[in-house]
């Protein structure tokens, strides 16, 4: 693990957190508390975003309640679908970045619904569980309402997410890029 790793593990852990608890304050249909994970899933591969991710959902568990530590699967998922997406050149450009995104959302859309489900009884994170009780009031059953909601929420999520991403990578010089050999294969450089 590089210095320059290490000295971006916790800055990515913290945009996380922050990011995180500004959209679940302001209730948002999304989550937002990925974008380290994936930014440093991109920049050096997939330890590094499971590391963020795991590290992010911990203390989330730990400030904000135990919820939060049944879904570090969806960070893994979300690290590996971004390390995935860049050895791919999947941040290439603004479509590529969204096609990406909408995949992961599917994933971890579906997988978060069952977490949700299962554990929780389809209360989640305050804007997700709003779009899941419109559902409910709209006739769905619990388990569509949950899976639903989940998938479009997340869905929007991700694919906001790996855009943002995109367009920060498209952003860098090459000579910052060229210290992160996977982020030029992620952009096409």
């Amino acid at each position: 693990m590089s210095p320059r790793l290490l000295a971006l593990i916790p800055t990515a852990v913290a945009i996380n957190l922050v990011v995180g608890q500004v959209a679940s304050e302001l209730a948002l249909p999304v989550y937002l508390d990925t974008l380290g994970t994936s930014l440093v899933a991109v920049l050096d591969g997939l330890s590094g975003g499971l590391l963020v991710g795991t590290l992010g959902q911990l203390l989330s568990g730990m400030l904000r309640g135990y919820v939060w530590l049944a879904f570090t699967p969806i960070q893994w998922l979300i690290a590996a679908l971004a390390a995935l997406a860049a050895a791919r050149g999947g941040f290439g450009n603004t479509s590529r970045s969204a096609a990406w995104g909408a995949a992961c959302g599917v994933a971890c859309g579906l997988t978060s619904a069952a977490i949700s489900y299962f554990l929780f009884g389809g209360v989640t994170a305050t804007g997700v569980t709003a779009v899941g009780a419109l559902f409910r009031s709209a006739g769905f059953s619990l388990a569509a309402a949950v899976t639903t909601a989940s998938l479009l929420t997340d869905i929007l999520d991700k694919t906001i997410s790996f855009i943002l991403l995109g367009i920060l990578l498209r952003s860098l010089p090459l000579r910052i890029l060229g210290r992160f050999p996977l982020a030029a294969r992620a952009v096409g450089r």
